[in-house]
């Protein structure tokens, strides 16, 4: 069968000179000075942008300080600080707990750490009336609002209640 074909076959490797130079050949080019400033211009660049989206995430957390009462504890602003979507996710969900818990709710974060060291933030609605009423207003922001959310929050935000 062999005999048949045009040409002899072949494994598709090419052994024939290199096209280009062998990298342990003394004929490549030396970087130039050029090269560098424009590596520096990019890393100012990247400076200036970690600075940006930092100013931009400490407006978010001082946004949130606005709608949510965090007390003395330093964890919930350390914790919003180390997941950073966090912010913006509780910025989203205040005109929802508004309109399942009224305009007169406090809403506090809090940021325990349980005794093996895990940690999450809860957003907790301090609520005046019944145990019945408040479960239900949280049954409505959870079917009209969180439970399409909370996989943004990949597990470390919940949102409960507290009973005045």
């Amino acid at each position: 069968m062999n005999g048949m074909l045009d040409s002899p076959q072949t494994s598709g490797n090419d052994w024939g000179p290199p096209i280009q130079a062998m990298l342990h050949e003394r004929v490549q080019v030396d970087a130039t000075p050029m090269q560098f400033r424009n590596r520096r211009s990019i890393h100012d660049d990247l400076e200036r942008q970690m600075a940006h989206f930092e100013a931009e995430h400490e407006s978010q957390i001082a946004e949130v300080r606005k709608h949510y009462v965090i007390a003395n504890d330093p964890h919930p602003e350390s914790f919003l600080r180390s997941h950073r979507a966090l912010s913006q996710l509780l910025l989203e969900a205040v005109p929802h707990l508004r309109q399942h818990f009224g305009t007169s709710a406090v809403f506090s974060l809090r940021a325990p750490i349980d005794a093996s060291g895990a940690q999450a933030l809860y957003a907790v609605v301090m609520w005046p009336g019944t145990a019945n009423d408040v479960r239900a207003a949280l049954a409505n922001f959870d079917n009209s609002w969180w439970f399409e959310m909370v996989r943004q929050a990949s597990g470390n935000l919940t949102f409960t209640y507290e009973l005045l």
